[in-house]
């Protein structure tokens, strides 16, 4: 009775006005973008880019640029240092870290206001889910998230997750239905942490709920579960687990809190073949998680391992720059922008591949058509360049559904962890230079099937090198550069890096071909980091064996 009138509430307050400003979508973010300009129109930014002027989407187009995260970082350094309102008037209460394009993460201001916006958009997407799928809600719940603190900057600031500070906001009585404390997500170890997260939940048999962005992450947490299958099974049947030893104390005290012997469901991971989320929790209901892009290889795994009954909702398209869309239903490819909150700039697709953008508003967009998405925030990111393709899908009642199609060019991510061609040129350069390599043709290549990147390089003599050493280097250099690419390794969601050495010629071929999809041969400049599925060679023929 409660989790229902708390849920009719949400409704009301969140949902109704939202599908009111859906039939009317040019003057709601006409009203965004006003609200957005005046709140910071005396910060340093606002200034100098007149936005005491600005008072239409026209105005923002001509007084602002586009921009990217280097455009934005000494506007967000100089504030995180002398405390002025460079990019923000509100000072931000915390920075969520994201890979940049250089070895230097993006440092994303979370505001007051912009926490509220998150807070309120979660909440809007609980409501979807209950309404999507009730049954979901009558159990535990088994979601992972980043943490809310996962460090500090030199300036002092605090460095965490947005998800992170809402879980930890909850009322007591919502967090007591997920299966993992907040504490948890402190764990450095990720092995050990996704050992302590599979632990817990096998205390728990009635979990009908699963939420966490990458899907990975789940075949991720059975892989532990069968690789330390008769740990857990002793675990179970002791109460104990000695690995929380391991733990710093306040997070081994609240974890050893819930680690109670069940002989009964030790004795299901007793013997057998691999054990699935059907097999262990036959009530699981809904699964919110990515499904678009790379992710949705991953889920098509995950699929098989859930129960029959469980349904997918998309999580939405977001990013550690704001949320981008929310879903209405459960299997469906296309979620709601949220129109309300932040301002949406669109630029087809082909019109920005030849250098003629037309910026167009989210009233504008037509279905079935794919454009790259400018966005602007209340943390201070003015017609910020995701360098996303989205498509729409469709449409709630005057406004575009939106779905994430990929990451645009120069930038592949597989698991989230946004490795961009820069990292990989520099990081491939650095190891040449270390282990005397000489290369004229390269190409990193993102295999979505494997979740794993594969080096191709053609060397210009005949003398072939430790190839896995090469790769074992290129590898490490990466995480380096890119801090998103070395969390997705340590916790294994990302496999290591492989090298393959490619036929003499191999470079020219690429070429070749490439003029014949259409290039120009005289403005040809190969792109050395593509996914698998875009590569105009099949590569793999020129391997040597």
């Amino acid at each position: 009775m409660l989790l229902r009138a708390g849920m009719a509430l949400h409704c009301r307050r969140y949902w109704r006005p939202v599908e009111r400003m859906a039939a009317r979508p040019a003057a709601t973010q006409q009203g965004v973008l006003r609200r957005l300009v005046v709140a910071n129109r005396g910060t340093r930014f606002g200034i100098e880019h007149g936005f005491a002027d600005i008072h239409s989407h026209a105005d923002l187009v001509k007084r602002v640029p586009v921009q990217d995260y280097e455009m934005l970082r000494p506007y967000v350094d100089d504030q995180r240092w002398t405390g002025a309102p460079a990019l923000t008037a509100e000072s931000p209460l915390f920075y969520a870290q994201t890979s940049g394009t250089t070895g230097k993460p993006k440092l994303i201001p979370i505001t007051s206001s912009m926490l509220s916006i998150n807070r309120d958009e979660q909440a809007l997407f609980s409501f979807l889910q209950y309404r999507a799928c009730p049954a979901a809600f009558a159990g535990k719940a088994l979601g992972v998230m980043g943490a809310a603190v996962e460090g500090h900057l030199d300036s002092g600031h605090a460095v965490g997750s947005v998800s992170g500070h809402l879980y930890r906001s909850l009322p007591r009585s919502v967090q007591s239905r997920f299966v993992v404390p907040a504490e948890v997500s402190d764990i450095s170890d990720y092995t050990l942490k996704y050992l302590v997260i599979v632990r817990l939940a096998l205390a728990e048999p009635d979990i009908t709920y699963l939420g966490s962005p990458n899907p990975a992450t789940f075949l991720r947490l059975l892989d532990i579960l069968n690789d330390h299958r008769e740990l857990l099974r002793e675990s179970l049947h002791t109460g104990r687990l000695d690995r929380l030893d391991e733990l710093d104390t306040p997070v081994r005290d609240v974890v050893a809190a819930r680690i109670r012997p069940n002989r009964a469901r030790a004795a299901q991971l007793a013997g057998g073949g691999p054990l699935t989320y059907a097999d262990l929790w036959p009530g699981i209901r809904l699964v919110t998680t990515w499904t678009g892009g790379s992710c949705g290889i991953a889920l098509d795994k995950l699929r098989d391992k859930l129960p029959a009954s469980a349904a997918v909702m998309e999580l939405g398209y977001q990013s550690t720059e704001c949320r981008g869309t929310i879903a209405l239903e459960a299997e469906t490819p296309g979620g709601l922008p949220p129109l309300h909150h932040h301002f949406f700039e669109f630029v087809e697709q082909s019109a920005w591949d030849r250098d003629m953008p037309e910026f167009m508003t989210l009233d504008m967009l037509e279905a079935g058509r794919r454009y790259y998405i400018l966005i602007t925030t209340a943390s201070g990111l003015y017609r910020y360049f995701m360098n996303d393709l989205i498509a729409v899908t469709g449409f709630f009642h005057q406004t575009p559904l939106l779905r994430f199609v990929q990451k645009g060019k120069g930038v592949t991510s597989l698991t989230g962890e946004k490795l961009y061609e820069a990292q990989t040129i520099d990081a491939v350069r650095e190891t040449a230079v270390r282990y005397g390599l000489s290369s004229a043709f390269y190409l990193l290549v993102a295999d979505e099937e494997a979740s794993a990147y594969r080096l191709f390089i053609e060397l210009d003599d005949d003398v072939l090198p430790d190839a896995e050493g090469i790769g074992a280097a290129v590898d490490v250099r990466l995480g380096e550069l890119n801090i998103e690419y070395h969390g997705k390794r340590e916790s294994g969601r990302l496999a290591p890096l492989t090298v393959a050495w490619l036929k003499r010629g191999t470079g020219e071929a690429y070429k070749l071909a490439c003029v014949r999809a259409g290039q120009r041969e005289g403005q040809f400049k190969p792109a050395v980091l593509q996914y698998r599925k875009d590569i105009a060679l099949p590569v793999d023929q020129y391997v040597i064996r």
